[in-house]
């Protein structure tokens, strides 16, 4: 079957005809499920992320269906699922789920649907709103951090054993060495291997592990009312450090050019952090830095493979195409963030670029 996200204006009746097979064969017990694609949100380098209505009856449910697609899937939808699942019943704020499926047969590729939650997504929307009151920002960053005190609480014994682990022997010498393995099937680079240096010279002393969404971020929050409406896209949630989410959350890629703004653009660390620990959570400043040059060092090498991707045909996505022109500037935030005397990502005589 054609993958049913290729051709939006084609292949709607087909995708929704699959959701709705979907549905019913899920809950035999209801009325047999309509399934109405109502908009595409976005398109993504993993995952096509499409509006839905779901009639059933008299009661019309709006929904969100995302269907895998080529790049990075490192959870089953089914086990991401029950991740959102488990973090919506500690108090994280998430968009309900309401079927998972890694069966390809419905729509051409594994799915989910969730339930529909009100609010923006767009980074320069919700920093434009921000701007004009940074109040506003300050709520926001103090939400970021209590909802991450509260999903890194959850027994990491109850997550599923489908999700990754990387806690084996430790997080960060075992990240290090995935970098290390991602870094070989690329062309070598100075900064890369300056990165490698510098991480396996500065591992921090190791804390608790917990279940971790892993692209916390701006871009992946529903901001409603200056405030966190629900985290989405939990696809590359593990168990492992808690202070990698802080860190990625805090890098300046997700800062859209507000670079004063550590957190996300929106926010200062110092709110952060204070939520975070108000809840519960334990803050390691050294693993904070830690993680924060390894994510950077990370998202460079996931850019280039995603660039090798379209190079070599394996993959037509114009997104795909557009990432690799973003590399040199994460090899520019790694050498600032490994730079003496840098804490925050740059000097501190530059200016925000």
């Amino acid at each position: 079957m054609r993958y049913a996200g290729d051709d939006p204006a084609g292949s709607h009746d087909v995708l929704a005809g699959g959701l709705a097979r979907a549905l019913a064969a899920a809950d035999e017990r209801s009325p047999a499920p309509t399934v109405h694609v109502t908009g595409a949100a976005s398109v993504g380098a993993t995952r096509r992320t499409i509006f839905v209505d779901i009639v059933r009856g008299d009661t019309t449910t709006a929904a969100v269906a995302q269907l895998a697609s080529v790049g990075l899937r490192s959870v089953p939808f089914t086990a991401e699922a029950e991740c959102v699942r488990l973090a919506g019943a500690a108090g994280v704020p998430v968009a309900e789920p309401l079927l998972a499926s890694d069966d390809p047969a419905y729509v051409g590729a594994p799915f989910q649907i969730s339930r529909r939650v009100a609010g923006m997504t767009v980074p320069r929307h919700i920093l434009r709103i921000v701007g004009q009151d940074r109040q506003l920002g300050s709520r926001l960053a103090r939400d970021c951090g209590t909802a991450l005190a509260v999903l890194h609480a959850i027994d990491a014994e109850a997550v599923p054993g489908s999700v990754g682990r990387l806690v084996e022997p430790t997080p960060t010498l075992a990240y290090a060495e995935y970098l290390r393995s991602v870094a070989a099937g690329l062309p070598p680079s100075p900064v890369i291997a300056l990165g490698q240096r510098w991480l396996a010279s500065n591992h921090p002393d190791e804390g608790p592990t917990s279940l971790v969404h892993g692209d916390f971020r701006n871009g992946n929050l529903i901001v409603s009312g200056g405030a966190l409406a629900a985290v989405i896209d939990w696809e590359l949630a593990h168990v492992g450090d808690p202070m990698e989410d802080l860190a990625w959350l805090c890098l300046r890629c997700w800062r859209f050019r507000a670079d004063e703004l550590q957190v996300g653009g929106f926010g200062l660390l110092a709110d952060l952090r204070a939520a975070y620990e108000e809840a519960g959570g334990t803050w390691r400043a050294a693993a904070f830095r830690w993680w924060k040059v390894a994510r950077t060092m990370w998202w460079c090498l996931v850019l280039q493979l995603q660039a090798a991707a379209f190079e070599s045909g394996a993959s037509s996505s114009l997104v795909l195409a557009a990432s690799g022109r973003k590399a040199a500037e994460l090899e520019y935030d790694l050498l600032m963030l490994i730079a003496p005397g840098t804490e925050r990502g740059r000097p501190a005589r530059q200016r925000s670029g």
